[in-house]
């Protein structure tokens, strides 16, 4: 009875798809959707979108509706009237129009500016999902993992009480010692307790699979995954390191930074804009004069050392930024490397168990029959269903692990996340 309610999820999930039961896509999808750190991405997409078109307009003209009116305290009579300074009333509207000519090249280097920062937080964007399928995936198989040793001891529990009662009836007929009994009795109370261990594993795991999908935490799982045959060499996996989202945010973070550079120092340069009005209402002297136009020169001269300081801070952040590039690009491909040396040793590691487990196997057979001809004693058939119970198990493992690795390695090259297909749930 204690392993009762894993074995029935396992049972659920074993029904297969017309169950309900989710894949690793399907789950992934979900999480999507549920995903609040992948939904934020999206929003600082469009914060930068909208960055870059307030950067677009520095290159437009901008046209402001002006109104004042003055009063003043009335002059002498004696005093002339003629200069509109003098007027105590003066009342002003106008359509005033700025069109920037050259601002020394730094617009269009903070558009440039602008729109790599907009493909890099399109790349962050990936990057979540690609850490969301990472995490994902690794909950996925934990709980399989978890539920499969829960259904691999309840077979171990099984086989050890059906051997209690043939050694109870051996002991009745004076064939067998009461010590032997005591032996299976022992291994069986042990089982036991490991149940109930994994039993606390798969309740974390499920909880963390509930919060990541935000579905019910009993839903079942079904590995649709195939264990990877084929073993991709080394280079080809690291000719993919410039297509990573994190790679290619980080270069497009340093353009930027580079661009920063150009606007930092464009501010050195003159500036010429062209300016115009259009009076709607004028007083004094000028008052049937309907427009001008002016174009303005601004050459800066002394601002403190502002703009010295400016180009230095910006030329800093671009070392930075280079630094932060350098390190992205050698963690991602220690990350490949690893992944692939892990997938090699889950592979070898594998093919060792399969052929372990099934020596092990033989061997049980082998130790029950002879134990019946009285040729083996009760330890020897112990210590035999022992090692294939934990060969089969370590084999179980090494399957989901090897399934997990590979998947991880997918991710690292810019291969899997996106594949995942939309269901509902």
């Amino acid at each position: 009875m204690i392993a009762v309610l894993p074995m029935c999820l396992l049972a659920a999930a074993q029904t297969g798809n017309a169950a309900g039961a989710l894949t690793l896509d399907d789950y992934y999808a979900a999480a999507l959707r549920r995903s609040e750190v992948v939904a934020s991405q999206t929003e600082l997409i469009r914060q930068a979108e909208e960055r870059y078109q307030q950067a677009t307009s520095s290159l437009l003209p901008t046209v402001n509706g002006v109104a004042s009116y003055l009063w003043q305290e009335p002059l002498p009579t004696a005093a002339p009237s003629t200069s509109t300074s003098l007027l105590s009333r003066q009342p002003l509207a106008k359509l005033t129009a700025t069109q920037p000519l050259f601002r020394g090249f730094r617009e269009f280097a903070a558009l440039r500016q602008t729109r790599a920062l907009v493909g890099a937080q399109n790349e962050d964007y990936q990057q979540a999902r690609v850490q969301l399928f990472k995490d994902v995936a690794q909950n996925f198989y934990n709980v399989l993992s978890i539920e499969q040793d829960l259904k691999n001891l309840d077979e171990q529990i099984r086989q050890n009480l059906d051997r209690e009662k043939e050694i109870q009836d051996r002991v009745r007929i004076g064939r067998s010692r009461v010590s032997e009994l005591l032996n299976v009795q022992t291994t069986v109370g042990t089982l036991r307790a490991q149940v109930e261990q994994l039993r606390g594993q798969l309740r974390v795991a499920r909880e963390a699979f509930a919060f990541l999908s935000g579905l019910e935490s009993a839903t079942p799982l079904h590995d649709s995954e195939p264990i990877p045959a084929e073993k991709e060499p080394l280079e080809t996996a690291l000719t993919r390191l410039a297509m990573r989202p994190d790679i290619r945010a980080s270069q497009k973070r340093l353009t930027a930074a580079q661009e920063g550079v150009a606007v930092a120092k464009g501010a050195h340069l003159p500036s010429i804009d062209l300016n115009g009005n259009y009076y709607l209402d004028r007083p004094g002297a000028l008052k049937d004069v309907d427009w001008d136009v002016q174009v303005a020169l601004t050459i800066p001269i002394y601002a403190g050392g502002l703009l010295q300081s400016k180009a230095r801070e910006a030329i800093s952040q671009r070392s930075q930024v280079e630094l932060s590039a350098s390190q992205v690009a050698r963690q991602a491909e220690q990350e490949i490397r690893s992944l692939h040396q892990s997938l090699q040793f889950d592979q070898s590691q594998l093919e060792a168990l399969e052929r372990a487990t099934e020596a092990a196997r033989k061997s049980y057979e082998a130790q029950r029959q002879e134990y019946r001809l009285g040729l083996v004693t009760n330890l020897d058939v112990l210590q035999a269903h022992t090692a294939y119970q934990e060969n089969t198990r370590a084999l179980d493992r090494a399957r989901f692990n090897t399934k997990l690795d590979y998947l991880r390695l997918q991710a690292a090259t810019a291969r899997r996340p996106e594949s995942a297909t939309t269901v509902t749930p």
